[in-house]
Order: C-alpha cells, then sequence, then structure tokens
C-alpha cells in the first residue's frame, strides 16, 4: 500500500509542479506523464511501476556508455570536493576543462584542436554562430552574418538554434524567428524535395547550397551548418558525394562550414565522429550528447586554427556561460573518453550496428516498411501506407511504437520513421531481443 501511494504521488507531483515540452499541455495537466523512470543499468530503465524495458534509443540518443557507470559517479564526486566550481571564462581556468580540452583534441578531426565548452547542444549551436559572426567581424567583413541550414535538420530550441532547426513543428506558437536565417532543402534521398533519382539528379540537394549564396550575395553569408547525419528527423543518410560538393560550395563561396555532431559524436555511427565516413573537414564541429553519457549538462565548440586565428585581435569576444568549461562536467567527460576507447565501443557500434541493420532490413518483406537506413548504432526504418508512393502513415507509426512500449521496449517516431540507436554497450543478443519485440509488432500492424 505504502509503495502504491508513493507511485501514486510521483505522477500527481509531476502534474502539479513541472513544465513537460514535447507534450500536449491539456493532456499533460490532466493525467500526468505516461512514464515515470525511476532507475536505469545497462541498457535497461525501469519505471515507477516496476516495468523494465530495453531502452532503444539511449535516452535522447545520447546514453552512448549505458546506465549505471559507477566510474562517473565516483569521478563526479572526487571533483566536487576538490573543485566544485570555477569560472571558465575571461582570464580564469580550470585543470580538468584545461586537462579534457588536451585529451579530446587527440580525437577530432586534423585542424579542429581548440574547444569553447558550454551545457547543451542548443548552446554549442548558439555560440558557433556567434563566433562564425565575429570572426568575419574581426575580418572587416560585418554584412557575413546569415546562417544557412537545411530543412529536416535539427540543432535546438533556443531562439537562434531553434530558427536553424529546420522541422517546423519546433517553431509553433513560438515565433517570431530570429532575422538573418536561411534554409534549403535536404538530402533526403527517399522523400526527395526535388521529385529526382539520384544519381541522375546529379546532386541537386548540394548544388542548392550554391544557389541560395548566389541570391543571397556570398558576402552576407557567415556559415553552413548541417548534421552530417540528420538525427531528429530520422537518421536521414547523405548521398554518395554530397559531402563533398557541400565543402567544395563552401570553399568556393569563403563560408564557414560547422558540422553539428551533438547527435552522431563519440562513436554513435561506427567511428568517433561521423563526418570522418565522408572525410568531411569543417570549419568548426559541434559536441554533446555522447560527450559525456548525457551525465552531466556539457558540449562543445571544436574550432580551427583558421577561425580562432581570425577571431583574435584587441577585442573580447563577450560569449560566456556561467557554468561553461565546469570542472565537474569536463573530469567526468574525461573519463567518458576513457570508457568509450578502453571498451572498444567504437567499433563494438560499427559491429554491432552492421548486425542490427542487416535484422532491420527483414523487416522489409511487410507491406509497411519503407526504407531501412543508418550506420553503426544508429538506424530507422521508415513506415509508410504503400511502397510505391512512399506515403507516411504516422499513425501506424505512432502504434508501433506504443506497442513496443507496452511490450517492454522503447523506440521514437523520428521525421516519418522509426528510430532505433541504443547504447553503444549492446550487442548481438540485444538487438535480436528488440528484434523479437519489433518483428512481430509490425507483422500484426501490417496485417
Amino acid at each position: 500500500m505504502k509503495e502504491t501511494i508513493l507511485k501514486e504521488g510521483w505522477s500527481e507531483k509531476d502534474r502539479k509542479h513541472l513544465l513537460h515540452g514535447g507534450v500536449p499541455l491539456d493532456a499533460f495537466a490532466e493525467k500526468g506523464s505516461e512514464m515515470i523512470i525511476t532507475e536505469g543499468r545497462g541498457i535497461l530503465l525501469e519505471d515507477s511501476q516496476g516495468r523494465e524495458y530495453i531502452d532503444g534509443i539511449s535516452g535522447a540518443v545520447c546514453v552512448n556508455l549505458g546506465y549505471g557507470r559507477k566510474e562517473l559517479a565516483e569521478v563526479a564526486m572526487a571533483q566536487m570536493i576538490k573543485l566544485c566550481y570555477s569560472l571558465g571564462w575571461s582570464n580564469f581556468a580550470n585543470t580538468a576543462a584545461i586537462e579534457y580540452a588536451s585529451k579530446l583534441a587527440e580525437f577530432t578531426p586534423d585542424g579542429l584542436k581548440r574547444f569553447f565548452f558550454a551545457n547543451s547542444g542548443s548552446e554549442a549551436n548558439e555560440s558557433a554562430y556567434k563566433i562564425a559572426r565575429f570572426h568575419w567581424i574581426r575580418q572587416g567583413k560585418e554584412d557575413k552574418s546569415k546562417i544557412i541550414s537545411r530543412q529536416h535538420s535539427y540543432h535546438g530550441l533556443n531562439l537562434a538554434s531553434m530558427t536553424a532547426t529546420g522541422m517546423e513543428r519546433f517553431h509553433t506558437k513560438m515565433g517570431p524567428l530570429v532575422p538573418g536565417f536561411i534554409r534549403i532543402p535536404a538530402a533526403y534521398c527517399y522523400h526527395c524535395p526535388f521529385d529526382k533519382q539520384y544519381p541522375s539528379c546529379e546532386l541537386k540537394c548540394a548544388e542548392v547550397l550554391g544557389e541560395a549564396i548566389d541570391l543571397e550575395g556570398e558576402d552576407t553569408i557567415a556559415a553552413f551548418v548541417a548534421e552530417p547525419i540528420s538525427g531528429t528527423a530520422g537518421t536521414i543518410m547523405p548521398p554518395p558525394g554530397y559531402w563533398s560538393r557541400i565543402m567544395e560550395i563552401c570553399a568556393e563561396h569563403n563560408i564557414l562550414l560547422i558540422i553539428d555532431e551533438v547527435m552522431t559524436g563519440f562513436g554513435r555511427t561506427g567511428k568517433m565522429f561521423a563526418c570522418e565516413h565522408w572525410d568531411i573537414i569543417p570549419d568548426m564541429m559541434l559536441l554533446s550528447k555522447g560527450i559525456i553519457n548525457s551525465a552531466l549538462p556539457l558540449s562543445a565548440v571544436a574550432l580551427s586554427d583558421k577561425v580562432f586565428n581570425g577571431m583574435v585581435g584587441p577585442d573580447a569576444f563577450y560569449h560566456l556561460y556561467t557554468c561553461g568549461a565546469h570542472p565537474v562536467c569536463c573530469a567526468v567527460a574525461i573519463k567518458n573518453l576513457e570508457i568509450l576507447i578502453r571498451e572498444n565501443l567504437i567499433e563494438n557500434s560499427a559491429r554491432v550496428g552492421n548486425y542490427m541493420l542487416e535484422r532491420l532490413n527483414e523487416l522489409k518483406e511487410y507491406p509497411n516498411i519503407g526504407e531501412v537506413r543508418g550506420l553503426g548504432l544508429f538506424g530507422a526504418f521508415e513506415i509508410v501506407q504503400d511502397k510505391e508512393t512512399r506515403t507516411p502513415d504516422n499513425n501506424l507509426a505512432k502504434k508501433l511504437v506504443a506497442t513496443a512500449r507496452e511490450r517492454g521496449l522503447i523506440v521514437r517516431v523520428a521525421g516519418t520513421a522509426i528510430q532505433v540507436a541504443p547504447p553503444l554497450i549492446t550487442t548481438e543478443a540485444d538487438i535480436d531481443q528488440i528484434m523479437g519485440i519489433l518483428t512481430p509488432i509490425v507483422a500484426e500492424l501490417s496485417s
């Protein structure tokens, strides 16, 4: 009886005292959350009713090391006792932030060895846009201020990062948007915005960047920001040749290239960073989520010498966060990186990810399953009304997610697809267990 009352108390307090994003507030005000999580271990979660679930999406595609990592907690406690806070700006620094920056520089792509630390992916995006503008103003190019992003992109939900985000539902009743942002169509072959087919399309999705720059004037464009794989929109993969052409266009027009690796970084795709799959050489790279297993708030902007040297001068860069370069977060991030390498989790992501995609491709025999795609432990499959027309079936997708949860598996609708992205510690046996839940549901809903 006491336990039941306690559980009911959590739900009531949740309903009365929290404001939840991403849910209709009339339903929330009446009923509260559908699920209250109390515990996590490995790839498993437990809710307030004592039910266990396989976390097939790693929280928000962010718990790369899995749940219950005692080492991370121990490091956090030790650092909090040693130094719980330090300014990370002006003329102050702390040893944990310095040490982490130097270690992270061993793994970031060539040329990206300097870091600005913030607290979230949204803040990393905001910071990069301001760095880009400051860089160009220092070069005497005050008009180079516009940021180009893509439709179907996700870059966060602060005002500027929300404006860069190319998913309209995130703009609902949040306007007006920030001026100086332009969006171009996405590289989305399965639902091509140009109604073309690869390779006869001649990479129209890349060429449209050059067209937008010509229309606006290259002297007004500061940067192009994009995810190497569009995550929140449904693990959307770029076509071959896309990224090499994008880099050429940015170079031709003197535009900074910002790669948003918030979701794809730290082994998610089977390499340390997804940009390595296409030899992308960005001017800035944005990091969060897997940077610290999302155990604490931390993000980073990695910037090139070109960008930093262009900022150097007598003017201060007046952009900072109270908890930026936080010593506890940086100390935990060092241990996070150590575990990622020590346990060969990047290699595991590649190997088990290949197996996961093989198993997900088995679903294509069913009439409502369209494209299956992904890299590493970052997969998705489209839910369609008809394979010929590729018309999305959002209602069926929602039913699949709800049924999977009832049967002990958490996946999510991402764009018009179902996203499957379990922690990097996942084994082939775990994938079999995931598919043992998914396959019968797909069969039932397709009948």
